[in-house]
């Protein structure tokens, strides 16, 4: 038995032990979990629901906010309106009402912003964690007949961002002592004011309205380069990146340098990385420039014999391995 260390699970152990037990198989699922696959997707009565549940377990801060942001961005990539959140929170020994009451201002104050209603969830106090965490689950109504997964890409598909990279990782580490002591104040609320741009639900809304997007991820743990492999593996194809096309913040690039952090490896919830059929490009630019919404195109589909790799900022070619653990928990080891 190999060790596993502080993040998402390796995808070879989430096949052989995770993946491998489902319980019953049921009709009604749509689609149900797999590598990269964000929401799953359930037909009922003469419509579709997508569900979804996620943990924030590195950040302190925005936990909340976080918690419905990213539940609802899984959701939203799959091409459905995120409508109802119900939040476990579990706090550590020695907290009081007032940081329940934080937490819970937040959950309200997001889930009000995307039109989300709380309609439930847990709150105790455990000496099972040594900080907040708020594990969450999401549910929504898919628009229309059509859903979107993360492997509908085929060979030959555009592969796009939006928005720039490791805007998640910049929000919570730049609550690290040592990023004020660098940059200041100024730079930490900077940093700190990129949180509403975490939310991802609305360029999802408007990806899933385009025939030509094949397929949509939201980035989280293991960031940019994670996501992509994480496309090609769903659709088990290969895939090229240039990393000189993806887009990264100042404010991330000075934060990855004064930690030795990979911005493109950094937990990435405010990006959505998404696939579009060839020809179909110029309709899908337009409508997000219409919109007002940063987008690059980064890469291309390709066949699995072609390989997965990425052209590193000086143009060097190398393999793209599946994600291990996020710089986040990395730049916390070193803390």
């Amino acid at each position: 038995m190999s060790k596993m260390y502080i993040g998402k699970i390796p995808n070879s152990v989430l096949k052989r032990i995770v993946l491998s037990q489902l319980g019953v198989s049921d009709p009604d699922v749509l689609a149900g979990p797999g590598i990269g696959e964000d929401a799953a997707v359930i037909r009922h009565d003469s419509g579709k629901l997508a569900f979804k549940s996620d943990p924030i377990t590195g950040s302190v801060e925005e936990v909340g906010v976080l918690a419905v942001y990213v539940n609802a961005n899984d959701i939203a990539s799959r091409g459905a309106l995120p409508r109802w959140f119900l939040g476990c929170i579990l706090l550590p020994p020695g907290s009081n009402e007032f940081d329940l009451e934080i937490i819970c201002k937040q959950i309200d104050s997001a889930a009000k912003e995307l039109g989300i209603a709380v309609v439930g969830g847990h709150t105790e106090v455990t000496d099972g964690t040594t900080r907040p965490i708020v594990v969450g689950s999401m549910i929504g109504v898919t628009k229309n007949s059509r859903f979107i997964t993360t492997g509908g890409s085929s060979p030959g598909d555009a592969v796009y961002m939006t928005k720039s990279a490791g805007i998640e990782g910049t929000v919570i580490l730049s609550s690290d002592p040592r990023i004020a002591e660098t940059f200041g104040d100024d730079f930490v609320k900077r940093c700190k004011s990129l949180l509403p741009k975490v939310n991802v639900v609305n360029e999802c809304m408007l990806l899933a309205d385009q025939e030509a997007v094949t397929s949509i991820h939201d980035v989280t743990e293991g960031g940019i380069l994670g996501c992509a492999w994480e496309i090609a593996e769903a659709s088990s194809s290969g895939i090229l990146i240039d990393l000189s096309s993806v887009r990264v913040l100042d404010e991330t690039r000075a934060l990855c340098a004064e930690l030795d952090l990979d911005p493109f490896r950094l937990m990435g919830s405010g990006s959505v990385l998404f696939t579009v059929r060839a020809g179909g490009e110029a309709l899908v630019e337009k409508a997000l420039s219409d919109a007002g919404i940063p987008h690059s195109r980064i890469g291309i589909i390709r066949g699995m014999g072609e390989g997965r790799q990425f052209r590193d900022l000086d143009g060097r070619l190398f393999s793209l391995p599946p994600p291990g653990s996020d710089e986040l928990w990395r730049a916390r080891a070193k803390g």
